[in-house]
């Protein structure tokens, strides 16, 4: 709460406690950019709003909390799921110009997520939000870093308590699985795609090959991925990255070619991040298959 302004502190502790009365209402949270301590004057406030599948909480009462806090009529204000299976419904509002979000959470979905990270098990959504889909991982990342409000059952503290220590079995699945991805991509697609001088090919397969070094590195670094809109500036601070992987990253997007050659040494140019960090691992990362000459 200490980045918000005297009047987001306001505004912020009147919806919790409008919120808090909704019947079915397990937890709200502050999470996004403030929870953070990363949020800009323009950033939005995101609540995290958690139910229980047993009894959910009532979607007609939120819908007419929004309807009488908004400042135009008829604000969006989604039912359960009604954005997807991860980022799981919600509404956008606008009050009194600060941009407010609420944003479901089901407390169960919580807590399978995170008895799985600690199996050393994922998902990777690609449908649920671009770029790059939606990480399961990321929940425990918001649970770790999210600001309770309203918890009186203190489910909320729980799941803190688990998603503090990122799991080793995550980490290890995490680098060993997108590892071998990206060998797999570089060498049996982006270089195909650069041969036949086709950018839209390479530059696709470039793109998926550095997000999944991206996950990697964040697991190297015991770290949750929050936001990608940040996650290559965050991948500077870490002590475990290739040097200067963000600017060699930049330049590689900046001008990738039109022509083969040019096609083929962006590709040389990702390949070599990719040795980078593999050598982070110190022997860890195994290919899963010898790839064919």
């Amino acid at each position: 709460m200490r980045q918000l302004s005297p009047r987001q502190r306001e505004l912020v502790s009147s919806l919790v406690e409008r919120l808090s009365a909704i019947n079915g209402m397990k937890a709200v949270v502050l999470g996004g950019s403030h929870a953070r301590g990363c949020a800009k004057p323009e950033s939005d406030i995101d609540l995290g709003l958690f139910y229980s599948e047993a009894a959910p909480f009532s979607i007609q009462q939120v819908r007419e909390l929004a309807e009488a806090v908004n400042d135009t009529p008829n604000p969006v204000v989604t039912d359960f799921y009604g954005w997807g299976q991860w980022v799981n419904g919600g509404a956008w509002l606008t009050i009194g110009g600060q941009r407010v979000d609420f944003i479901y959470r089901s407390l169960e979905h919580v807590e399978r997520v995170i008895a799985e990270a600690e199996a050393g098990r994922y998902e990777l959504d690609y449908m649920q939000q671009p770029p790059f889909g939606f990480f399961s991982a990321t929940y425990l990342g918001e649970i770790a870093v999210c600001v309770s409000l309203f918890d009186p059952e203190a489910r909320i503290e729980a799941l803190k308590q688990r998603a503090v220590t990122y799991p080793e079995a995550l980490r290890c699945a995490i680098v060993q699985d997108f590892l071998w991805q990206v060998e797999f991509n570089l060498s049996a697609f982006a270089c195909k795609f650069a041969a036949r001088a086709d950018a839209y090919g390479t530059t696709a397969c470039l793109t998926r090959v550095v997000n999944q070094l991206m996950l990697v590195l964040f697991a190297l670094n015991r770290q949750y991925p929050l936001n990608d809109k940040t996650a290559l500036a965050e991948v500077t601070e870490f002590a475990q990255a290739p040097q200067a992987f963000a600017a060699r990253t930049q330049q590689i997007f900046a001008r990738p070619g039109q022509s083969a050659a040019e096609l083929a040494e962006a590709v040389n140019r990702t390949a070599r991040l990719f040795q980078d960090t593999v050598a982070l691992t110190e022997g860890r990362y195994q290919p899963r298959f010898i790839l064919p000459m």
